[in-house]
């Protein structure tokens, strides 16, 4: 021990290290099985972490087939590719779509005439005027600048158009490139040149503004449909076209279907990492009995009540929707000798052809409301299924959205350009726009705003000569908008120069009308709901978590909304439980390890102290020995050579 200084058996003759060392040895075995506990307890909690983790990549599969957009992938197939692709969202709807690409949408382009060079010669001095699609002119001060200049100065000025030079090769090669911003007619070009004293621009257009079009039937009934870009995503709902190729005399296929495959690869995925979590229980309860040897969590009770709730889940019927599929066992789906699930991948073809709504909500959390005023959005975990019967739907208040109607009415034309401001966005109103003209200019900033707007009568209803804003969103949202010109003489907008909002609509004329929006407020199933616009959501009981779209415009009944779990979605929930709860009993047998370890950590640290005491007062002890023995080695040399001494003078004296 440090401090402790003693030369072992230098007087006894004892070998003290080496008794010393047997004696810890001795001492220390309690501490060696502590130690082989702790060891055996480490092993068990880190297979409980691995179990964990595996729980965990089952609840991403089993969420993931939870959801019942998982199953509403579509997939489309153009007849030319080249021609025209598209994509499809949750929303398309199976069948074949033909039409025929008219024309593909181009920005307008204009090119000057050529020059020698770009970097000497003066286009000359005064002005030069750019007007894109619907945006204001600009005006570009020119003073003798070069060719590369005037690029510059064009892309400078955001004008709406980006500026290039471009070398054809000829004699006088260098030309100015403009090109719109604005794909398609909207962003057609106006450029006028007022330039003297040096070799001013002539642009001439060498590409029109022009839409994309497509045609769908023939004769003259067909439709025509224009977009702007090649990209075309209001054309066929749920469908994206990216046009490529225009050729009229080509009619393009397009075939949609439902992306079974990308179904099908989903459950694959769910059952392997079922089947991987089963071989881990398999491993970890395993006996072998020639080798008598076990897995870690081997008569772990908590790991057999998980695979069997698990596989209760697995196997218990659906029930809610009367459809034809409520096992899993008839999609394919089956549990072998091993615990495991095996998939009949013909089977599983054939019920995703036959009837793949059913497949859907044989596995994910699904909804279906008696009342078409009531449609199911989601539902977490937490959401118990309500059989057949389904939850009642009471609405207490219906969501109204928020209004604002101008206090004085839009009986003629604008006399005077007018500025609005609604929620912060600025919209230019001219004179001599038609009340709806400016409705159309309101709404054409729906997006920005969250406003659309009406005329309606003074009070906010029917029709009449008001304009009245109302939020597109239901509940409680803000509309604040003000104007530069006042209403009075029904010769404007009638918002008038005071804002108003819909908790102070009087404004300018102080006779405004306005009205809060109001959330949607009830129960489902007999337990409290929050409201949010539209949208109530169960907060109590069992549909805890389940949340509906109320479409109501008073109190009153609204049916009753039938919800499932479905397979993935209760193997979710359960997995939910046991992954993330304290009480689950993943986490009981992870702390009880735990609490196991630390306390033989501690055990076996005061084992160590007193060991540690021991050895020390061992060798103080045999120092004390060591010391005694000295002494008395020293006392009998002393006596033996006072003997020796009294022998010689006892012979002397003789």
């Amino acid at each position: 021990m440090p401090g402790t200084s003693y030369i072992g058996g230098l007087i006894s003759g004892l070998d003290m290290d080496s008794i010393l060392s047997k004696l810890m040895e001795l001492s220390r075995a309690p501490i060696n099985r502590l130690q082989e506990k702790q060891l055996a307890l480490e092993t068990k909690l880190t297979a409980w972490q691995t179990a964990n983790t595996r729980l965990l990549a089952l609840k991403t599969q089993a969420l993931s087939l939870s959801a019942p957009s998982a199953f509403g992938s579509f997939k489309v197939t153009s007849s030319d590719e080249d021609a025209v692709a598209a994509t499809a969202s949750g929303s398309a709807l199976s069948g074949i779509y033909a039409f025929t690409v008219e024309q593909l949408a181009a920005a307008h382009e204009m090119a000057s005439q050529g020059y020698a060079d770009y970097d000497t010669t003066s286009v000359g001095a005064g002005t030069i005027t750019i007007t894109a699609g619907s945006g204001d002119p600009v005006v570009l001060d020119v003073q003798n600048l070069t060719l590369a200049q005037l690029r510059d100065a064009i892309n400078n000025a955001h004008a709406g158009v980006r500026a290039n030079i471009i070398n054809d090769g000829s004699a006088t090669p260098y030309r100015l490139l403009l090109t719109s911003d604005t794909m398609g007619a909207d962003g057609a070009m106006t450029v006028q040149v007022n330039l003297a004293g040096g070799a001013a621009p002539t642009f001439t257009e060498i590409q029109s503004a022009r839409d994309a079009q497509i045609k769908v039937g023939e004769g003259v009934n067909a439709i025509t449909i224009t977009s702007s870009s090649n990209t075309v995503t209001d054309a066929i709902p749920g469908l994206t076209l990216y046009l490529h190729h225009a050729d009229p005399a080509q009619t393009i296929n397009l075939t949609v279907a439902r992306d079974t495959d990308a179904v099908t690869a989903a459950i694959n995925s769910f059952v392997q990492q079922y089947n991987a979590l089963t071989d881990f229980i398999n491993q970890q309860s395993d006996y072998d009995a020639k080798t008598e040897k076990t897995g870690t969590l081997f008569g772990e009770y908590a790991l057999q009540q998980i695979q069997g709730d698990l596989r209760a889940i697995i196997s218990n019927s659906i029930a809610g929707f009367g459809d034809s599929y409520n096992l899993l066992s008839q999609i394919g789906i089956r549990t072998n000798a091993d615990d495991k699930l095996e998939v009949d991948s013909t089977k599983l073809a054939q019920a995703l052809a036959n009837d793949p709504e059913a497949v859907m909500r044989l596995f994910a959390r699904c909804g279906e409301s008696t009342d078409p005023r009531v449609t199911f959005v989601h539902a977490t975990g937490d959401a118990k299924p309500s059989g057949t019967v389904g939850y009642a739907v009471e609405i207490t208040q219906a969501a109204t959205r928020s209004r604002v109607t101008a206090g004085v009415g839009q009986s003629t034309a604008l006399a005077a350009d007018e500025t609005l401001t609604i929620n912060g966005i600025v919209i230019q109103l001219t004179a001599g726009m038609t009340q709806q003209q400016v409705l159309d200019a309101i709404n054409a900033r729906t997006t920005d705003t969250g406003i659309r707007a009406l005329a309606t009568a003074a009070d906010g209803t029917g029709t009449g000569s008001y304009l009245t804003l109302h939020r597109v969103a239901y509940g409680n949202a803000t509309i604040a908008a003000v104007s530069t010109v006042s209403n009075a003489g029904g010769a404007a907008s009638g918002i008038g120069t005071v804002q108003v909002t819909e908790a102070n609509p009087q404004g300018e004329a102080g006779s405004g009308t306005g009205a809060l929006g109001l959330d949607v407020a009830g129960t489902i199933g007999g337990e409290a709901a929050e409201g949010s616009g539209q949208m109530l959501t169960a907060s109590a009981g069992d549909p805890k978590g389940l949340s509906i779209m109320v479409a109501a415009d008073a109190p009153g009944s609204y049916g009753a909304i039938v919800f499932s779990n479905g397979a993935a979605g209760a193997l979710d929930a359960r997995l939910a439980y046991l992954t993330e709860s304290d009480y689950s009993p993943i986490e009981t047998a992870r702390h009880s390890a735990q609490d196991g370890i630390d306390d033989i950590k501690d055990q076996i640290q005061r084992m160590e102290d007193l060991v540690a005491r021991q050895q020390e007062r061992i060798r103080q002890q045999f120092q004390a020995m060591e010391e005694m023995l000295g002494r008395l080695q020293t006392q009998s040399q002393f006596l033996s050579q006072q003997l020796g001494q009294i022998q010689v003078n006892w012979r002397g004296a003789g």
